[in-house]
């Protein structure tokens, strides 16, 4: 069977920044990151603009501007795109596979803007590569070069582990311990019928035994923590990656997009979190993933933990074994 450790090799980090700009206040505070996580993953770096139309000559000349430094990285490029801005970023990340976006997130406005619809959210709707986007925040999370926390978030609903797999490459890449977070509903005739119509864990001893199934896959090189706390999920996420210290937070797609009155959008709870978020669609078609443990499987079962390689199970509230 084929496991998520040689899929990990198989499909190993990005090795391509794609930082899209707009030139706003957000992106050059983003600079400083950008220019860490280029030298840390010795990717190539790609600055993208995409403008509108009758306005080449002036984003041209923003973009040459924009970010000086990079012209020192080897195989920096500037890369100009005319259209919609979220049409021509993810068509462009088509065409880079192997590549991470880097978008930071808009002005944040005091006002409320109920047709307001996220470029990031629209982006990340089409895009087939992972995006690396910030907390709206003063201060800028910078994870250390080498060593530190990667935390990756399974909710229990994904039917595909990309997100476990890119978390897990970038621990490794970083020499990160990683953490595996998950949270159990609280206990209500709610969660009862949500049985009947889902396969995701109700107990503690069913979850924790699904993360070991999933990290033991990961190889041995890894270091892992399992994390399991029972509450709403933001709550519990909050509290977990506050815990571990973690500047790094994995999500699949599908947990960080929300649809409001017709407009795509982000998860807020996650966007405000103090980690850099790095969002991943689904690399295959859509589907079942064939190395997530099945509802019949074993997994659910009551066979030991494989706790030779597994740093432990935190619960919420804190207690380790």
């Amino acid at each position: 069977m084929t496991t998520l450790n040689s899929a990990l090799h198989q499909h190993p980090f990005p090795r391509q920044l794609v930082f899209a700009t707009n030139f706003s206040e957000a992106c050059h505070a983003a600079i400083p990151l950008v220019a860490q996580w280029v030298d840390s993953l010795q990717a190539k770096l790609t600055l993208l603009h995409v403008h509108a139309a009758g306005t080449h000559l002036q984003a041209k000349r923003s973009l040459d501007s924009f970010f000086a430094e990079a012209a020192h990285y080897p195989n920096s490029e500037r890369v100009l795109r005319s259209g919609k801005p979220a049409e021509a970023i993810a068509e462009y990340c088509r065409s880079q596979p192997n590549s991470l976006l880097v978008m930071p997130p808009s002005t944040r406005s005091s006002l409320p803007r109920p047709l307001h619809s996220s470029l990031r959210a629209k982006v990340l709707h089409d895009v087939i590569t992972p995006m690396l986007t910030l907390p709206h925040t003063d201060r800028i999370p910078e994870p250390p070069s080498t060593g530190g926390h990667v935390a990756c978030w399974i909710s229990g609903q994904e039917t595909r582990l990309d997100h476990v797999r890119e978390a897990a490459a970038l621990a490794q890449r970083r020499g990160a311990e990683l953490h595996l977070m998950h949270a159990l509903p609280e206990v209500s005739e709610g969660m009862l019928i949500d049985a009947l119509y889902s396969d995701r864990p109700l107990s503690e001893s069913v979850a924790g035994q699904r993360l070991a199934d999933i990290a033991s896959q990961l190889g041995n090189e890894l270091p892992i923590r399992l994390h399991i706390g029972t509450g709403e999920p933001e709550s519990v996420l909050k509290k977990l990656l506050k815990r571990t210290q973690a500047s790094i937070l994995v999500v699949d797609r599908g947990a960080v997009m929300r649809k409001r009155l017709m407009q795509a959008s982000f998860n807020s709870k996650l966007t405000d979190s103090p980690c850099l978020l790095i969002c991943v669609p689904p690399r295959e078609a859509e589907g079942r993933d064939p190395m997530l443990p099945a509802p019949q499987s074993s997994v659910f079962g009551a066979r030991p933990l494989p706790a030779r390689r597994l740093a432990g199970i935190a619960q919420q509230p804190a207690r380790t074994h």
